[in-house]
Protein backbone atom coordinates (compact mmCIF):
# COMPACT_ATOMS: atom_id res chain seq x y z
CA UNK A 1 0.00 0.00 0.00
CA UNK A 2 1.60 3.64 -0.78
CA UNK A 3 1.85 6.26 1.80
CA UNK A 4 1.88 9.95 0.34
CA UNK A 5 3.76 12.29 3.02
CA UNK A 6 1.30 14.30 4.58
CA UNK A 7 3.34 17.60 4.00
CA UNK A 8 3.38 16.78 0.14
CA UNK A 9 0.05 16.24 -0.04
CA UNK A 10 -0.55 19.64 1.68
CA UNK A 11 1.75 21.75 -1.29
CA UNK A 12 -0.23 20.02 -3.63
CA UNK A 13 -3.59 20.57 -2.56
CA UNK A 14 -3.74 23.93 -0.84
CA UNK A 15 -5.71 26.45 -2.19
CA UNK A 16 -3.32 29.11 -3.86
CA UNK A 17 -5.11 31.91 -1.99
CA UNK A 18 -4.08 30.23 0.77
CA UNK A 19 -0.34 30.10 0.28
CA UNK A 20 -0.26 33.65 -1.67
CA UNK A 21 0.98 36.84 0.43
CA UNK A 22 -1.37 39.19 2.30
CA UNK A 23 -1.73 42.12 0.35
CA UNK A 24 -2.08 45.91 2.06
CA UNK A 25 -5.53 47.04 1.88
CA UNK A 26 -5.76 50.05 -0.34
CA UNK A 27 -8.72 51.46 1.84
CA UNK A 28 -6.17 51.78 4.71
CA UNK A 29 -4.03 53.62 2.63
CA UNK A 30 -6.54 56.06 1.53
CA UNK A 31 -7.80 57.13 5.21
CA UNK A 32 -4.28 57.37 6.29
CA UNK A 33 -3.75 59.78 3.78
CA UNK A 34 -7.21 61.45 3.99
CA UNK A 35 -6.37 61.05 8.07
CA UNK A 36 -2.92 62.62 8.08
CA UNK A 37 -4.31 65.47 6.12
CA UNK A 38 -7.21 66.85 8.10
CA UNK A 39 -4.61 66.68 11.19
CA UNK A 40 -1.86 68.90 9.24
CA UNK A 41 -4.49 71.87 8.98
CA UNK A 42 -6.11 74.56 10.84
CA UNK A 43 -9.71 72.93 12.95
CA UNK A 44 -11.49 76.38 12.55
CA UNK A 45 -9.94 75.95 8.64
CA UNK A 46 -12.85 76.45 5.53
CA UNK A 47 -11.15 73.48 3.47
CA UNK A 48 -11.95 71.30 0.38
CA UNK A 49 -9.86 68.56 0.12
CA UNK A 50 -9.97 65.80 -3.12
CA UNK A 51 -7.42 63.18 -3.14
CA UNK A 52 -6.57 61.00 -5.93
CA UNK A 53 -7.66 57.50 -5.56
CA UNK A 54 -4.76 54.93 -5.39
CA UNK A 55 -4.94 52.91 -8.43
CA UNK A 56 -7.12 49.58 -8.15
CA UNK A 57 -4.68 47.62 -9.71
CA UNK A 58 -1.72 47.94 -6.27
CA UNK A 59 -0.83 44.89 -5.21
CA UNK A 60 1.50 45.66 -2.11
CA UNK A 61 2.52 43.30 0.96
CA UNK A 62 0.46 43.86 3.55
CA UNK A 63 1.89 45.97 6.35
CA UNK A 64 2.27 44.96 10.05
CA UNK A 65 3.00 48.49 11.41
CA UNK A 66 1.15 51.55 11.17
CA UNK A 67 1.83 53.21 7.71
CA UNK A 68 3.72 56.60 7.70
CA UNK A 69 2.38 59.46 5.63
CA UNK A 70 4.84 62.19 4.96
CA UNK A 71 4.60 65.65 2.27
CA UNK A 72 7.47 65.59 -0.12
CA UNK A 73 8.27 69.29 -0.01
CA UNK A 74 8.04 69.46 3.68
CA UNK A 75 4.72 71.10 4.96
CA UNK A 76 1.68 70.85 3.58
CA UNK A 77 -0.42 73.91 1.93
CA UNK A 78 -3.41 75.24 0.05
CA UNK A 79 -2.88 74.26 -3.57
CA UNK A 80 -1.60 70.71 -4.64
CA UNK A 81 0.82 68.50 -2.74
CA UNK A 82 2.39 65.30 -3.49
CA UNK A 83 2.20 62.97 -0.30
CA UNK A 84 4.17 59.84 0.26
CA UNK A 85 3.22 56.93 2.28
CA UNK A 86 5.48 54.41 3.63
CA UNK A 87 5.90 50.81 4.82
CA UNK A 88 8.31 50.64 7.06
CA UNK A 89 7.87 46.96 8.06
CA UNK A 90 9.61 43.36 6.62
CA UNK A 91 8.53 44.08 3.47
CA UNK A 92 9.23 48.34 3.23
CA UNK A 93 7.21 49.98 0.49
CA UNK A 94 6.71 53.24 -0.58
CA UNK A 95 4.68 54.88 -3.02
CA UNK A 96 3.32 58.30 -3.72
CA UNK A 97 -0.03 60.22 -4.46
CA UNK A 98 -1.48 63.35 -4.39
CA UNK A 99 -4.24 65.97 -3.28
CA UNK A 100 -5.41 69.50 -3.91
CA UNK A 101 -6.51 71.61 -1.18
CA UNK A 102 -8.61 74.64 -1.47
CA UNK A 103 -8.63 76.97 1.40
CA UNK A 104 -11.38 79.41 1.37
CA UNK A 105 -10.95 82.61 3.40
CA UNK A 106 -12.47 86.06 3.66
CA UNK A 107 -9.66 88.55 1.55
CA UNK A 108 -10.36 92.00 0.47
CA UNK A 109 -11.49 93.28 -2.56
CA UNK A 110 -11.29 96.44 -4.00
CA UNK A 111 -14.65 97.36 -4.56
CA UNK A 112 -14.03 100.56 -6.50
CA UNK A 113 -11.25 101.37 -8.86
CA UNK A 114 -8.16 103.50 -7.34
CA UNK A 115 -5.50 105.38 -9.39
CA UNK A 116 -2.16 105.68 -8.36
CA UNK A 117 -1.06 107.70 -5.29
CA UNK A 118 -4.48 107.79 -4.07
CA UNK A 119 -5.29 107.51 -0.47
CA UNK A 120 -7.32 104.30 0.37
CA UNK A 121 -10.36 104.74 2.44
CA UNK A 122 -12.50 102.00 4.09
CA UNK A 123 -14.83 102.91 1.14
CA UNK A 124 -12.73 101.44 -1.03
CA UNK A 125 -12.46 98.03 0.08
CA UNK A 126 -14.82 94.95 0.71
CA UNK A 127 -14.41 92.11 2.01
CA UNK A 128 -15.07 88.28 -0.17
CA UNK A 129 -15.06 84.97 0.28
CA UNK A 130 -12.06 83.61 -2.24
CA UNK A 131 -10.12 80.34 -2.68
CA UNK A 132 -6.64 81.22 -1.45
CA UNK A 133 -4.67 78.41 -3.21
CA UNK A 134 -5.28 80.35 -6.33
CA UNK A 135 -3.55 83.34 -5.34
CA UNK A 136 -0.34 84.76 -5.09
CA UNK A 137 1.50 85.16 -1.95
CA UNK A 138 0.79 88.66 -0.01
CA UNK A 139 -2.89 88.85 -0.43
CA UNK A 140 -4.90 91.48 2.80
CA UNK A 141 -7.24 90.32 5.21
CA UNK A 142 -7.55 92.88 7.57
CA UNK A 143 -8.63 96.61 6.55
CA UNK A 144 -5.94 98.13 8.95
CA UNK A 145 -3.61 96.96 6.64
CA UNK A 146 -4.16 99.12 3.64
CA UNK A 147 -6.51 101.84 5.53
CA UNK A 148 -5.08 105.47 5.13
CA UNK A 149 -2.31 104.27 2.88
CA UNK A 150 -1.66 105.26 -0.50
CA UNK A 151 -1.88 103.47 -4.09
CA UNK A 152 1.53 102.60 -5.48
CA UNK A 153 -0.44 101.55 -8.83
CA UNK A 154 -4.02 101.74 -10.75
CA UNK A 155 -5.99 98.64 -9.14
CA UNK A 156 -9.27 98.04 -11.31
CA UNK A 157 -12.22 97.50 -9.26
CA UNK A 158 -12.76 94.10 -8.62
CA UNK A 159 -9.42 93.05 -7.76
CA UNK A 160 -7.70 90.97 -4.94
CA UNK A 161 -5.54 93.56 -2.98
CA UNK A 162 -2.20 92.64 -1.88
CA UNK A 163 0.62 94.32 0.14
CA UNK A 164 2.46 95.58 -2.79
CA UNK A 165 -0.79 97.58 -3.90
CA UNK A 166 0.01 100.03 -1.13
CA UNK A 167 2.65 101.87 0.68
CA UNK A 168 3.08 105.18 3.05
CA UNK A 169 1.55 107.99 2.26
CA UNK A 170 3.84 110.57 0.62
CA UNK A 171 3.73 113.38 3.79
CA UNK A 172 6.02 116.16 2.07
CA UNK A 173 6.51 116.94 -1.82
CA UNK A 174 9.81 118.13 -3.38
CA UNK A 175 9.70 121.83 -2.92
CA UNK A 176 7.38 122.38 -0.37
CA UNK A 177 7.86 124.77 2.68
CA UNK A 178 8.14 122.35 5.90
CA UNK A 179 9.00 122.74 9.57
CA UNK A 180 12.12 121.99 10.63
CA UNK A 181 12.17 120.99 14.38
CA UNK A 182 15.17 120.47 16.02
CA UNK A 183 16.73 119.43 19.83
CA UNK A 184 15.12 117.39 22.41
CA UNK A 185 11.99 116.73 24.64
CA UNK A 186 11.74 119.95 26.58
CA UNK A 187 13.76 122.38 24.64
CA UNK A 188 12.44 122.47 20.81
CA UNK A 189 13.27 125.31 18.50
CA UNK A 190 11.84 125.26 15.47
CA UNK A 191 12.61 126.40 11.96
CA UNK A 192 11.43 126.94 8.17
CA UNK A 193 13.09 125.00 5.60
CA UNK A 194 12.59 123.14 2.07
CA UNK A 195 11.84 119.81 0.98
CA UNK A 196 14.34 118.64 -1.59
CA UNK A 197 12.57 115.35 -1.79
CA UNK A 198 9.26 113.75 -1.33
CA UNK A 199 9.09 111.76 1.76
CA UNK A 200 6.84 109.51 3.78
CA UNK A 201 6.77 108.95 7.76
CA UNK A 202 9.70 107.64 9.28
CA UNK A 203 12.27 108.61 6.32
CA UNK A 204 15.14 110.43 6.21
CA UNK A 205 15.05 113.61 3.47
CA UNK A 206 17.06 116.09 2.34
CA UNK A 207 15.73 119.61 3.53
CA UNK A 208 17.30 122.99 3.05
CA UNK A 209 17.08 125.32 6.07
CA UNK A 210 15.95 128.23 4.10
CA UNK A 211 17.92 130.82 6.81
CA UNK A 212 20.95 129.14 6.43
CA UNK A 213 20.55 127.74 2.85
CA UNK A 214 22.30 124.40 4.83
CA UNK A 215 20.94 121.47 3.31
CA UNK A 216 20.46 118.53 6.37
CA UNK A 217 18.91 115.28 6.55
CA UNK A 218 15.81 115.21 8.82
CA UNK A 219 13.00 112.77 9.16
CA UNK A 220 9.66 113.09 7.89
CA UNK A 221 7.20 113.05 11.43
CA UNK A 222 4.09 114.37 10.09
CA UNK A 223 3.01 116.28 7.27
CA UNK A 224 5.30 119.50 6.28
CA UNK A 225 7.04 118.24 9.43
CA UNK A 226 10.53 116.79 9.85
CA UNK A 227 12.33 116.25 12.95
CA UNK A 228 16.88 116.67 13.51
CA UNK A 229 17.54 115.53 16.67
CA UNK A 230 20.71 116.46 18.68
Amino acid sequence: MKTINLSLWLLLFVSPILLATPTQSLQAIQDSVNSFVKSSLQPDGNYEITAAQIDSRLQLPACEQNLDVFVQSGEIKAGRNTLGIRCNGLSPWTIYSTVLIKEFRNILIANKQLDRNELISQGHISSEIRDVSTLQQGYLIEPAEIINKQATRFIPSGSVLYRMHYTEPTLIKRGERVNIQSGRPGLMITSSGEAMMDGIKGQQIRVKNVSSNRVIQATVTATNVVTVNF
